[in-house]
Parts: C-alpha cells; structure tokens; sequence
C-alpha cells in the first residue's frame, strides 16, 4: 500500500504544524508599536524644549486707588517693568501708596502672599493697627491699599491684612479688617 507521504513517519514524531502569525497582525502591532514611541517622544521632547519668553511690552501700568474727596478714591496709573514678580509689584504698591500720602513713611509690608482660595495676604509691620486715623481716613486708607491689590492681581478676590502676622479686627473702629476684604467700587470716583 501506497500512502501519502506526510502519512508516513518511521521512527519519528509527526512534524507539529504551528500556525504562522498572519502578515496583517504582525503590520497592526508594529503600526501601534511606532504610534506609541512617537506619542511618547513628542511628549518628551514638549517638556524637555524651554518654555518660550513672551514680552509684550517692556513697561506695564499698576492701578493705585489714592483717597480724594469728598470721601471717594481716584485712580492713578504708575508704570513699572513688566518684568516684575509678584513681590516687587506689590512693594511697588505700597511705595505709590506711600508717595500719595495714602500710607504713612513708617508703614512697610512685610510678607506678600497668595492663598489658593485667591486670597492676596498682606502682613504689614505692627504700626498699621496703630494709626491714629479720623474714621473717613481710615476708610479711604483701608480701601485704598485694597482695591490696589485687587485691580494689579487679577487672580486674587479679596485681601487679608495682617498686622505681625496677626489679623486685627479694626485700624481705628471703623472699619472691620478681621475678615479678607473684597473690592469696594462704592468708593470710586464717578
């Protein structure tokens, strides 16, 4: 008897058949396998580039409120570097401040903060819970140093002054500081 030829196998095993991965698989998975290491070298090579430096314009405005009467706040602009951190824009606050005759000479700010919350913490050194003001001064004072912050930090809702780190509940009784203070536009010129 005749047989096949793959029926016939003396002293060996049979040849075992193995299936061959098919051509279109193997293409997917190497298409996936280069999509991945691209995704992940773009990835790579956008966080590892500098960011890039965008200056708009060397010199920047800050809106400082000064008291002026009848019991109201105008605004003025005072330009300053564009460049300026945080910090340095709010020392430059309180400078335009001083120089408006809106803060007394002695008065400085210590700390400068921001909270998550959009709290701008001011910690000014003890002689703010000191000042001896009429209760009109106190109240253009108090919102002058408020509505500056808040027009200059455009993140920030409202301010929390500190008096040595400590919150104090009033300069001279009138107007209430224990609690962050939100921009007053009642006290704007019209």
């Amino acid at each position: 008897m005749r047989g096949k030829r793959q029926d016939i196998y003396i002293g060996r095993r049979p040849p075992v058949r193995r299936r061959l991965i098919r051509t279109p698989y193997i293409v997917v998975l190497v298409v996936l396998a280069v999509a991945a290491a691209g995704f992940f070298a773009y990835r790579y090579a956008r966080l590892a580039r500098p960011p890039k430096m965008v200056v708009v314009a060397e010199v920047n405005e800050l809106k400082v409120y000064y008291p002026s009467p009848p019991a109201k706040l105008s605004m003025k602009s005072v330009p300053v570097k564009n460049t300026l951190t945080d910090r340095e824009k709010a020392d430059a606050i309180i400078r335009a401040l001083r120089t408006g005759k809106a803060l007394p000479d002695t008065l400085s700010l210590t700390d400068f903060a921001a909270d998550t919350d959009g709290t701008l913490i001011l910690n000014f050194t003890p002689d703010i819970a000191l000042l001896k003001l009429d209760p009109l001064t106190e109240i253009q004072t108090v919102y002058a140093i408020v509505n500056s912050f808040l027009a200059n930090f455009t993140k920030a809702k409202n301010v929390q002054l500190l008096a040595a780190g400590q919150a104090f509940f009033t300069i001279g009784g009138t107007v209430y500081t224990y609690r962050p203070m939100e921009f007053s536009s009642h006290m704007l010129e019209d």
